[in-house]
């Protein structure tokens, strides 16, 4: 019985710690953070990229070929974050930790440096999912949720 207990009890604060952003939150985070024109594209890339890497989960890893993919845009830890990963370059200079953060500072700041240096077909979600398609959806009502608001 005890056992059962401490297993909920681990399935519940698991539970607490993972976040689901809501598609506007991640908008509203991208644009604050200067996602918006950024090298190019369109706000609508990096959300709709963040929802097929990680379906906008921040607290999302998981195992790649190399090493891990952590947080919402799932940047692995063997080329761009520390996880301890043999060989691993830390280019963003950030723990893989840090990525899995809620504000997503980290995140942003580490995707910035990827897209500087790579671009967006960096991420085969963004090549397969969001090239070349109408970004409109992906941004569609989050910019009048922020009117609104204000009213």
């Amino acid at each position: 019985m005890r056992l059962a207990v401490v297993f909920l009890c681990l399935a519940w604060m698991s539970s607490c710690e993972s976040k689901t952003l809501g598609r506007c939150d991640v908008y509203k985070i991208f644009k604050n953070e200067g996602l918006d024109g950024f090298e190019g594209f369109s706000i609508g890339n990096y959300v709709c990229t963040a929802y097929w890497e990680s379906r906008f989960k921040t607290h999302r890893v998981r195992s790649a070929d190399t090493g891990k993919d952590y947080g919402i845009f799932q940047i692995n830890s063997f080329k761009w974050c520390d996880d301890g990963t043999p060989g691993g370059k830390n280019l963003c200079k950030v723990a893989c930790s840090d990525l899995l953060n809620d504000d997503l500072k980290a995140s942003v700041g580490c995707a910035k440096l990827i897209v500087k240096m790579d671009g967006l077909k960096s991420w085969e979600t963004w090549d397969s999912y969001c090239n070349g398609r109408k970004m409109s959806r992906w941004v569609k009502g989050c910019e009048q949720r922020k009117q609104s608001l204000r009213a």
